[in-house]
């Protein structure tokens, strides 16, 4: 029963759980986007180069033109989609990908059909390798090659000689078995390795205890914000009060607890991409082109869920132009460093908190 398990899970996710699978989605798009930048862009250039060849040389490749000509500007058009509409729809580049390997299949079943006397080269050809060149499920490609060989045998049986399709019939369904298994052991490998580049990059850049972005990935990122924002950028900087004792009456489970909460009200807030745990009880989060009330808010409303929720964080906030100033992300995070501690002495000069700030 494993056994079947381990070839389900290769035909329909490439060797990897599904819920994995869904997490390297976004990450597959981006590595099929660029192979097809570069695939459609070498194969627009070779259609064109046998396009001419074939005028020039008036060979018997010449009844070829036409096929090489359409192909060449088919896959210009895919090039093209690929520049400027994928960037705003991701989810488009598998759509392109399917076209520019079936457009592929048609050039062989075409050129192919051209020549009924002599065995097909082209579609065999691209049999093996296309399959090989992007990244997707198994079972997508799988029943993509099972249609290609089907069509090809169909069509073969109605326009090529008899002799010539018997062969072309078997070197397709051999050559298409061929390149099942080589594409259901090459698309396992290919996601395998994109699912371990994933573990490793979310490893690198996650606080395992809350979930949200540690300070490797926030000193990393320090130099991304000043691009990102247009006229200002906002800091907050939030210290757990009171964690050091819940630790020592409660236990580090409780306290791990309160972590996790203010890790959560936080991401709600201010999204994954831009909350960051950079110490044991401190916390970071970046806005950037918001309104100084908006922020103010919505500070004020997660400290107050979490006073209901038995927290207290101290909070600091600091802001810079774009404006005024080129921004300076050390300084804006030292400043909204500075007035939470003074929100925290506040919070400390209350009888019921007077002792010394940690």
């Amino acid at each position: 029963m494993e056994y079947i398990r381990k070839i389900q899970k290769m035909f329909f996710w490439g060797g990897v759980e599904k819920e994995e699978y869904k997490m390297i989605l976004a990450n597959i798009r981006k590595e099929n986007r660029a192979l097809l930048r570069v695939f459609s862009l070498i194969a627009s250039v070779m259609f064109f180069l046998l396009f001419i060849i074939s005028v020039i040389s008036g060979s018997f490749a010449s009844v070829n033109g036409p096929t090489y000509l359409l192909s060449g500007i088919m896959m210009v058009l895919i090039l093209i989609c690929v520049q400027f509409f994928v960037p705003k729809n991701p989810a488009l580049v598998m759509f392109l990908v399917y076209v520019f390997e079936i457009f592929l299949y048609m050039f062989g079943f075409i050129i192919s059909m051209l020549h009924a006397n002599k065995p097909a080269v082209s579609a065999v050809a691209f049999l093996l390798v296309s399959p090989l060149l992007f990244y997707d499920r198994p079972i997508r490609l799988s029943v993509l090659l099972a249609a290609v060989v089907a069509a090809f045998c169909v069509m073969v049986l109605h326009f090529k000689e008899p002799e010539v399709a018997e062969t072309d019939i078997w070197n397709m369904i051999t050559f298409g078995v061929v390149a099942l298994f080589t594409t259901l052991f090459t698309m396992s490998v290919k996601i395998r390795s994109l699912a371990q580049s994933k573990r490793i990059e979310y490893l690198a850049q996650t606080d395992l205890l809350t979930g949200i972005k540690n300070r490797n990935y926030f000193e990393r990122r320090l130099r991304v914000y000043p691009k990102m924002c247009k006229s200002n950028i906002f800091c907050v900087y939030g210290d757990v009060n009171g964690l050091h004792e819940m630790n020592n009456k409660e236990g580090h489970e409780e306290g791990d607890k309160m972590l996790r909460e203010v890790a959560s009200f936080m991401r709600r807030c201010f999204g994954e991409e831009h909350t960051y745990r950079i110490g044991g009880d401190e916390f970071v989060a970046f806005r950037t082109d918001a309104q100084a009330e908006a922020v103010f808010s919505d500070i004020e409303q997660i400290a107050l869920e979490l006073d209901e929720e038995g927290c207290h964080v101290a909070f600091g906030v600091a802001a810079q132009d774009r404006t005024q100033r080129d921004i300076n992300m050390r300084e804006l995070v030292k400043a909204a460093e500075d007035n939470m501690f003074s929100t925290k002495r506040d919070f400390y000069r209350r009888p019921e908190h007077n002792r010394r700030i940690r």
